[in-house]
């Protein structure tokens, strides 16, 4: 039997705390919902109790974790985790695991699609990237990685708070620890299922390998290639097989024309510079760690030498 699906009511009360305002969006095991508690306003995600893939937990920790460093500017605060068992649904009585994150803006997915072309202009496009980067060193710094990095679990930051400029990285439920806390890194399984968004996926992913920091900076590098240039080669393919099959075509076990025009086909209408790091992510070796500074370096390099400026944003 499926998990009971979770829906909640504007002025439904979870918790006997959280005041339910609204629906803001929905997922496979539940919603995301606007609520209250006296002064502070949250963002409440829920999931059934049995779901089969419980996620909630593990984005409370990396959230927690994450607020325990310097720069956690790109992330939202974890204001409450618990499971509530006495709320009364349009079904009746009914258990949930919640969490409550702090409030964000529109996500990145639905601002690219409203823009011509589907792609952000070249200010704008680095400059999220850029953002992005520090974003995923912070997370790969506290030893976690990632594992769906894509534009629907990107944010601006909201309007009423001055944040339009802040990029918020989202949904670490799928996030995996792959350093111990003394800081070696763990071993790699033999092999791994498949996690993430096929589109955004690393090559990885598609061949059952196990993820490294690599693999997040790929799928960050397949995003900024198309909030850049609108489209990546797969673009309306549907298959997941299909789609990894353009990506491993970039594996050093091909032929060179073979991984040349791969890389072409991919960076088609981007600067030269993307190539540059797309070389390093490919060539990096799975212990390895990414050059997140020599990255936002390349990438404001472009700016300044092409007189781009980063702001405004296309969404200010």
């Amino acid at each position: 039997m499926p998990p009971q699906l979770v829906e909640l009511s504007p002025g439904m009360k979870v918790a006997e705390k959280w005041t339910i305002i609204k629906k803001l969006g929905a997922g496979a095991f539940g919603a995301v919902y606007h609520c209250k508690f006296g002064l502070r306003e949250g963002a409440l995600k829920t999931e059934p109790v049995d779901a089969s893939m419980p996620l909630l937990a593990m984005e409370a920790h990396v959230l927690q974790e994450l607020h325990r460093i310097k720069d956690d500017r790109h992330f939202t605060k974890c204001f409450d985790i618990g499971r509530d068992s006495q709320t009364i649904g349009p079904a009746g009585k009914v258990s949930f695991n919640y969490i409550v994150m702090s409030l964000v803006g529109p996500g990145l997915d639905k601002l690219v699609k409203a823009r011509p072309g589907r792609r952000f202009s070249p200010g704008t496009a680095i400059g999220v990237s850029i953002q992005m980067v520090n974003a995923l060193r912070a997370l790969h710094g506290i030893g976690y990685l990632h594992r769906d990095i894509k534009p629907a679990n990107t944010t601006t930051g909201r309007k009423e708070e001055g944040e339009q400029q802040i990029i918020y990285v989202l949904d670490f439920g799928i996030a995996r620890k792959f350093m111990h806390s003394d800081g070696s890194l763990m071993r790699p399984r033999e092999s791994a299922r498949f996690r993430g968004t096929p589109r955004y996926a690393a090559t990885s992913a598609h061949i059952k390998r196990e993820y490294a920091r690599k693999d997040d900076m790929e799928s960050w590098f397949y995003m900024m290639v198309e909030i850049f240039a609108g489209k990546l080669p797969w673009s309306g393919v549907g298959d997941m097989d299909a789609i990894g099959q353009f990506k491993e075509a970039r594996l050093p076990s091909n032929q060179l024309k073979v991984r040349t025009d791969a890389v072409r086909a991919l960076v088609a209408g981007c600067p030269d510079e993307f190539i540059t790091i797309l070389r390093h992510i490919d060539e990096m070796r799975f212990y390895g760690r990414p050059d997140y500074s020599w990255i936002m370096k390349m990438l404001r390099a472009y700016l300044t030498e092409n007189k781009i400026p980063e702001h405004p944003y296309d969404w200010e």
